[in-house]
């Protein structure tokens, strides 16, 4: 058994053979539909900057930028996330923030630990 920390909380991991339920992490995928609808705006032109995006949805232009990472996430990574099967550590500030993701999508799955 060993103890990890999902962004706030601390989870208990037990190894065995009957694992519980996936539990979805609806804040990430929150923070993936948000990235890909701001990316969407900006190549469609609905959006003329990150700034215009910020001052809509009224949060800082920083906060955009690093979401706007996770609008190019492999639709694997996505998949996993979806399905409530990523590692505990993986959480919204850690795919924001903490993990370099690659461009490469077998690059960013190693990255995330799905690969």
């Amino acid at each position: 058994m060993t103890i990890r920390r999902r962004g706030v909380e601390m989870r208990l991991v037990i190894e065995g053979v009957r694992a519980s339920a996936p539990r979805v992490y609806l804040a990430l995928l929150k923070a993936i539909a948000r990235a890909r609808q701001w990316s969407e705006d900006l190549l469609t032109g609905s959006a003329r900057s990150v700034e215009e995006i910020a001052k809509r949805e009224e949060v800082s232009a920083r906060y955009v930028r690093r979401l706007l990472r996770l609008a190019f996430l492999a639709p694997e990574i996505v998949d996993v996330i979806a399905a409530g099967n990523q590692p505990p550590e993986i959480t919204a500030e850690a795919m924001a923030e903490r993990i370099d993701l690659p461009l490469l999508w077998a690059g960013q799955e190693k990255a995330v630990g799905i690969a």
